[in-house]
């Protein structure tokens, strides 16, 4: 067994010679000790119990493939973790691969920078499950003397179960999320280093305009949620001391103002603000920031956003941040501070990452703190914070708190309610070319339907140029296929109101749209999402950020299915005529 502080130990099997070494070379430069076979049984034959800490094993090999390798060097060491590399990445060997024991697949080519945080995962599986297996003959051994402490051990197994649940459901949203601008980015991209895909300049400025857009998006996202990270491991160190806080509201209203002045906003902030609070200075303006610029992107036009700081309860300062936006439902209401739900306005103009507000909550506990929100639909919001208060001449020392949480992340919920008050944004669909094909896009991201609809209109399908009718719903992407009978459906999974995958069963419930073919464009890319969403019945399914060439071959494959799916529906529907 590999101890702490030696080279993990990794057994290489690949068929092609020059991968084989040049992997074993690399590894091996990053802190790895490596040995290569280019034969399954030339591994095997060399393999002992405790040899290795990983096997890396290609599939495709004359012979011994790597799933049969896989389940033979596990037989032979059940402690050994495995991870197969395919060229060929279908969910198909990827589950086979999971039968026998192998804890992760990569698709071939791969950098370096792909590969080692897999292996990193694998080591700490197989460092959990020797420590779990040490850990339970420990106790089976001791059974009679500690059967109080299992029953405490058990619940915490428990504990932590729900906990790595939530985790999991967590980092799923998460990676929904961040591949959602990254479709953006690489698709645009892909646009503009085309060949195949001609455009003007202007239209490559607006193409740029795009992937700056989705890059600062994407950054916003990414430091929010190591933020939130820092705080939920503990790793977040604050400077708890007393700040004063006129001189922070004058600072985030010069913040905030060029933002209100461009929306048409009046922002309204008390004349004096004598009170002092003990908190940390920079994520006092950080948590501010962030509840004022919320207030006025989700304001109405010509709104108001007003900062009133009053004194709360003994020893307390509340500062309240009130706009005159649209509202909050109670069923919102109950889900404001949850990860990654932006509470229905997924598919609205507004940029964000539906992760500021649980942050903003993290934050305020650190802190000592605590927040709060009260709405009325149609009338407005007010969210407010409250904070220890102290003299302004009294002398605290800076404090320095390492925060600790209390409790797991709440699990990010699989659909959002719908926005209070605000009607599906309507449809304009494109005017259909004579004999061209038609397409719908079921899609609520305005950036994502921008893209699908410049590929298309630069690169014509084989079928001939496309009209594209746009719906940001299920339940307009309904009336839209029932209205028009497009040729193909393009639809997004994580929808407002009614989900993709509800959507594509009650395209295929109903006669006139069951014939319609469908492919799924979804940012929910890992393997146990995507088998359970095929099984709605799609077409296809490409997953964000699109790849351009693979979007195209599956857009034409399935128009040229188009034509012989009508003929048979049409030959059916007189058969029936005919037996009447």
């Amino acid at each position: 067994m590999n101890e702490p502080g030696n080279r993990p130990r990794i057994l290489i099997v690949d068929d092609e010679a020059a991968h084989m070494q040049a992997l074993c070379s690399t590894l091996r430069d990053h802190g790895y000790d490596t040995r290569g076979y280019d034969t399954g049984q030339a591994a095997l034959d060399a393999l002992q119990p405790g040899a290795y800490d990983l096997l890396l094993a290609d599939l495709m090999m004359p012979g011994m493939d790597g799933i049969t390798l896989v389940q033979a060097a596990r037989a032979i060491d059940a402690d050994l973790a495995s991870i197969i590399m395919t060229g060929e990445g279908s969910i198909a060997s990827a589950v086979r691969a999971m039968k026998v024991g192998a804890l992760d697949y990569i698709i071939k080519p791969f950098k370096v920078s792909t590969i080692l945080p897999v292996l990193a995962r694998a080591l700490e599986t197989r460092m959990l499950r020797l420590e779990n297996a040490k850990l339970e003959s420990q106790l089976r051994a001791h059974a009679a003397e500690m059967d109080a402490l299992n029953k405490d051990l058990e619940l915490a197994r428990q504990q932590a179960e729900r906990a790595n649940q939530e985790k999991s459901t967590f980092l799923s949203h998460m990676s929904h999320e961040l591949r959602t601008p990254l479709n953006a980015i690489l698709g645009f991209a892909q646009i503009l280093t085309s060949d195949k895909l001609p455009s003007t300049p202007d239209e490559k400025q607006a193409f740029a305009r795009h992937i700056l857009q989705a890059g600062r998006h994407l950054l916003t996202l990414i430091n929010e949620v190591l933020d939130l990270a820092k705080i939920e491991s503990g790793a977040m160190t604050l400077s708890l001391e007393p700040v004063a806080l006129a001189r922070v509201f004058q600072e985030c209203q010069a913040m905030i103002q060029p933002l209100a002045t461009r929306r048409g906003i009046e922002l309204r902030f008390p004349a004096r603000a004598p009170a002092h609070v003990v908190a940390d200075r920079t994520r006092l303006k950080q948590v501010l920031i962030n509840l004022l610029s919320n207030a006025v992107k989700y304001n109405r036009e010509r709104g108001t956003v007003a900062l009133d700081c009053v004194a709360a309860q003994p020893g307390r300062v509340r500062i309240a941040v009130r706009d005159t936006g649209a509202g909050l439902t109670a069923a919102q209401l109950e889900l404001i501070f949850q990860p990654f739900n932006r509470l229905g306005q997924e598919g609205s103009a507004e940029e964000g990452t539906g992760i500021g507000l649980a942050l903003t909550k993290r934050l305020m506990e650190a802190m000592r703190g605590q927040i709060g929100v009260a709405s009325m639909v149609g009338v407005g919001s007010t969210f407010w914070i409250e904070l220890p208060a102290t003299d302004a001449g009294a002398a605290v020392a800076p404090e320095l708190v390492a925060f600790t949480p209390v409790a797991p992340l709440p699990q990010a919920p699989t659909a959002s309610p719908p926005a209070a008050a605000r009607p599906e944004p309507s449809t304009t669909p494109a005017p259909a070319p004579e004999d061209g094909p038609t397409l719908l896009y079921v899609e609520d991201n305005p950036a994502n339907l921008q893209l699908i609809a410049d590929l298309l209109r630069l690169r014509r399908t084989s079928a001939g140029p496309c009209a594209l009718l746009s719906a940001t719903g299920g339940e307009q992407g309904l009336e839209l296929a029932r209205q028009h009978r497009p040729d193909l459906i393009l639809m997004d999974i994580h929808l407002n109101g009614m989900d993709g995958l509800e959507t594509r069963r009650r395209l295929l419930a109903d006669p006139a749209t069951a014939h319609i073919p469908v492919i799924a464009i979804s940012a929910s890319a890992m393997p146990e999402q995507v088998r359970h969403n095929m099984a709605a019945g799609f077409f296809r399914y490409l997953t964000k950020p699109i790849d351009v060439a693979a979007f195209t071959e599956a857009v034409d494959s399935a128009l040229r299915l188009t034509p012989a799916i009508r003929e048979e529906r049409d030959d059916t529907a007189i058969g029936a005529t005919l037996d009447r």
